[in-house]
């Protein structure tokens, strides 16, 4: 462990792997003695899991390593160092407005720190069974209190019964044990509103904020961002889900416009054959673009893991909210295709339905930077608390839904999540909405009262 007493920066590496010679990017630690191999194995042994995770993965050591080199002359043991970074996360470094260290860290959030030392007690844990040596382990577990198992024994429940197949589950959870280092989760119940874009300006969004300058045959009206916005919007997708599709992820079947969003690596190639990972490898020699890496390739787009309800195609269906919606959707889409999409270059071909100018695929980035500028021009204040951002239109979807008084359930599988609880952050009621049903209780409660002195002054 006398590596993490080096100073130290991130990179992006190809790392081969020993049985198959097949480069994978990853990031990797560069500290002055070299490459952190171990921990280049432990991210390579996890090379399928999300960029972001791996990302965070290599944040949280980077962090601790900084710590370790600010103070590589303590006399502390690696687990009461480790417990001094844990409490730096929490209360910060700086007090009164120095710090010796050098480091300048302010206090983290409770939420951000506890997913630090979640990442850096997984690869500790994995790095001493690797070794053998237990001494390694920075976060060992210990006999927990009779407080702490009761605990343990809550959240295991909680795990158990918000589970998708628990079921199948077995109640073999140790609850006599505790991690030296650990935070408690304190209840939340969010009363902020839902940060939705407004209803009423959406109409003036499509038409007026989406414009293009040429004045020609194609039409004023952007229809690449109208497209996007109108997924969002009346569809309940994610950005990176609909920057996803491709052309041929749209079709008419029995009179209804049918459109699929499909898993970018697992999900059915349009020749119903291969995955999509592999067709793109095949016949474009690209990646898929949640394998990009994403600090350096615009190109990346991000798989939130979202439900998949077609177990043979690998993909989920778009429910528009009207139903109307879905049919301009149709007309649209084809209007795009025909005049205004710009085609890849010779030698760049790739099957993505939303192209720039230069006939490449769309970027989140260029869509969002479109899209503020939209807001902007139909002079709406621009932010997530005026919920005019992007992902604005997915709350709008959401409580549409649940003003039309649709089920948890329906409105979990319209939006595709995998718990029905992950879609109360989109339905859950306002505290003006609360106040308002309040004031109408209160309306009831008062007429039931008069009602009832007015029968006694009859009878008397």
């Amino acid at each position: 462990m006398s590596v993490w007493f080096d100073c130290s920066h991130r990179e992006y590496r190809p790392i081969f792997g020993s049985a198959v010679k097949r480069p994978v990017i990853l990031p990797v630690i560069i500290t002055s003695s070299g490459l952190l191999v171990q921990f280049a194995q432990y991210l390579y042994l996890n090379r399928r899991k999300s960029r972001s995770w791996q990302d965070a993965a290599t944040f949280a050591i980077q962090l601790l390593i900084e710590y370790t080199e600010a103070y590589c002359a303590s006399t502390l043991t690696p687990r009461e160092l480790f417990i001094a970074f844990s409490n730096a996360l929490f209360t910060g470094t700086v007090e009164d407005g120095y710090d010796p260290s050098g480091l300048y860290w302010y206090a983290r959030k409770t939420e951000d720190a506890r997913v630090v030392i979640g990442h850096i007690t997984a690869y500790t844990d994995w790095f001493a069974k690797s070794t053998g040596n237990d001494s390694i382990q920075l976060n060992p577990w210990r006999d927990a209190t009779s407080a702490e198992q009761r605990l343990n024994w809550a959240a295991f429940c909680h795990r158990r019964d918000n589970a998708f197949l628990s079921h199948l589950w077995v109640n073999s959870q140790r609850t006599d044990l505790r991690r030296s280092v650990y935070t408690e989760n304190f209840s939340i119940e969010n009363m902020v509103p839902t940060k939705a874009f407004p209803e009423e300006e959406l109409d003036a969004l499509l038409a007026k904020g989406f414009r293009r300058r040429a004045r020609d045959k194609k039409g004023q009206i952007d229809l690449r961002n109208t497209l996007i916005t109108m997924l969002m919007h009346y569809g309940g997708l994610r950005i990176s889900e609909a920057l996803s599709l491709w052309s041929d992820d749209v079709t008419i079947e029995k009179g209804e416009v049918v459109v699929r969003v499909y898993h970018p690596e697992e999900g059915l190639a349009p020749d119903g054959k291969l995955t999509r990972a592999v067709f793109l490898q095949r016949q474009y020699s690209l990646q898929s673009r949640n394998r990009l890496v994403k600090a350096k390739d615009p190109l990346f787009l991000g798989w939130k893991g979202s439900l998949i309800t077609d177990p043979i195609k690998k993909c989920f269906e778009v429910f528009f909210f009207p139903h109307e919606a879905g049919e301009l959707f149709a007309r649209l889409w084809r209007d795009y295709h025909l005049t205004q999409r710009r085609k890849p270059n010779a030698g760049e071909d790739h099957p993505y339905a939303f192209t720039n100018k230069k006939g490449k695929p769309y970027t989140h980035r260029l869509f969002r930077a479109s899209h503020k500028l939209a807001v902007l021009r139909i002079a709406l204040a621009y932010g997530k608390l005026y919920g005019t951002t992007p992902h604005g239109h997915r709350h709008a979807y959401g409580q549409r839904l649940a003003e039309a008084q649709a089920s948890p359930l329906l409105v979990k599988t319209a939006m595709h999540h995998l718990s029905i609880h992950s879609s109360e952050v989109y339905t859950r009621a306002s505290p003006s909405d609360l106040r308002k049903r309040m004031k109408g209780l209160e309306t009831k409660l008062s007429e039931k009262h008069s009602s009832d002195i007015l029968t006694q002054l009859g009878t008397d």
